[in-house]
């Protein structure tokens, strides 16, 4: 009994882990070599057509062909079509920004409530979102840099109160310009139309949350739904005629205090540009 009255303050992430995610973090001074290595894969024939044609090497084996020629249900259609329009797009239209009512259905269908907590039943509030545990370790951010009806500035995405909490406003867009620069490596990067994009999703985790329960092992449940979180918000964008690109390089300790993390254990794992 004394070890499960414990787990909530007990330590529950391994010096190991805690290593690993240091290492995999990238600071500014590893930017240039970082695009460097990027631009090499990407320019190559060599990489991108192994790259695009890589599979697994059974050699002999029986094959059965998938029956894929049936009529779909009606949603199964649905998702068909949202499935062909998604995709990553890294530029935006400068004359035809994001409004707020834009923002707040991207954020409802991207990540909401599915069913409220039942005292009943002790059935915790679920989302649209499988999650290892029932315990939702990742928070979505929103950095506000041209929807006119919000401050500039950063917000947590409440999705419990459909509410966006200012936690950080910048007195100026210069402010805003350097802290993009800083963060994402806006001026440094080429390849997303950054200063027309209305504005950017950061994805963050509070690890303790997965973690108290599932030790390490937690680290790898947090970092799949965060993978769900970024593949609803690209259907989302695609139903609702906007652009959106992950973006995976970025200051990691940077970005955390942006989003006012102050803990080890929370890191920010990915961050997503938006716009139309």
């Amino acid at each position: 009994m004394a070890k499960t009255r414990n787990l909530l303050f007990e330590p529950c992430i391994s010096d190991i882990s805690y290593d690993f995610l240091e290492h995999s973090k990238l600071y500014s001074y590893q930017a240039k070599e970082y695009s460097e290595r990027l631009n090499a894969v990407m320019s190559s024939d060599y990489f991108m057509r192994n790259i695009s044609h890589h599979s697994i090497e059974l050699g002999f084996c029986e094959e059965y062909d998938l029956v894929i020629n049936t009529p779909l249900p009606p949603l199964a259609k649905a998702l068909n079509q949202l499935n062909q329009e998604r995709s990553s797009q890294r530029n935006y239209d400068p004359d035809n920004k994001l409004s707020l009512q834009d923002l707040s259905q991207f954020l409802y269908l991207s990540y909401s409530i599915t069913q409220r907590f039942d005292p009943l039943l002790l059935i915790p509030p679920r989302r649209n979102i499988p999650s290892g545990g029932g315990l939702y370790p990742i928070d979505v951010y929103v950095i506000n840099q041209l929807i006119e009806e919000l401050p500039l500035g950063v917000f947590l995405y409440d999705l419990f109160s459909s509410k966006l909490k200012l936690i950080h406003a910048f007195k100026d867009r210069e402010e805003l310009k350097v802290a993009l620069n800083t963060t994402l490596f806006a001026e440094q990067k080429n390849d997303i139309d950054y200063s027309n994009s209305s504005a950017f999703m950061v994805l963050g985790a509070e690890l303790e949350r997965s973690c108290f329960k599932y030790l390490d092992r937690g680290i790898r449940w947090a970092m799949i739904e965060a993978g769900e979180i970024v593949q609803s918000m690209y259907l989302a964008s695609g139903s609702l005629a906007m652009r959106t690109c992950a973006i995976g390089g970025f200051n990691d300790e940077a970005l955390a205090q942006l989003i006012s993390y102050q803990n080890p254990s929370q890191i920010t794992l990915l961050a997503l540009s938006l716009g139309k």
